[in-house]
């Protein structure tokens, strides 16, 4: 059993999933959209990027040290990621044959575990090298931190906390009209696409 599937394997009572909507592969849900809502110490709530550290089986992200949420980050404790991709509301115009009512598609990732603040200045420099990395990769040639103004980079290392998530478990719901025939998931398609 890989790494992934041993993740996967521990569902969350918390996370709700219909059968037919589990997701098979919860891990390229967020490593596709890496933006997630991280939730953890007495219920704080920061969007911010967090990314899959492969090597350790953890998530690395960062914030200021002036949101509040830092604060709590500096023990370890509980957390919680949501990961949303594509949604989009399903009208019931798309099943003509069968009376419906309005529901949503979406694609959405938990992922539950132990979040570990990084003390250390150089582990969370790496952990912006990589987020860097991960976002410059879409660019020729991608920015480098190195780039960076004397200086710069040590100021802002004085103001952000890094941390890992240690996973415990990962869970992920793909729930695109596949219940549905096919002539009714192929209108929804060309619908959607038209509304970009």
């Amino acid at each position: 059993m890989t790494r992934d599937q041993t993740l996967t394997a521990k569902m969350s009572a918390s996370f709700y999933v219909p059968g037919p909507y589990a997701s098979d592969e919860p891990v390229e849900i967020l490593r596709k959209y890496p933006f997630a809502q991280l939730v953890s110490g007495e219920i704080h709530a920061t969007a911010t990027p967090l990314l899959f550290e492969d090597s350790h089986g953890c998530m690395i992200g960062h914030i200021a040290f002036a949101n509040p949420h830092a604060a709590k980050m500096r023990v370890e404790h509980e957390a919680l990621a949501i990961y949303t991709g594509p949604r989009a509301c399903i009208t019931p115009r798309h099943y003509p044959e069968r009376p419906s009512v309005l529901t949503w598609n979406y694609l959405i990732a938990h992922v539950r575990g132990q979040l570990i603040p990084v003390t250390r200045c150089e582990d969370t420099l790496s952990i912006l090298q990589q987020t860097v990395d991960h976002f410059e990769t879409a660019y020729a040639p991608p920015w480098r931190i190195e780039a960076t103004q004397p200086g710069k980079v040590d100021e802002l290392l004085q103001r952000i906390i890094a941390f890992r998530i240690r996973v415990e478990y990962i869970t992920g719901a793909t729930k695109l009209s596949q219940l549905q025939p096919a002539e009714d998931r192929k209108r929804i398609i060309e619908d959607l696409a038209s509304q970009r």
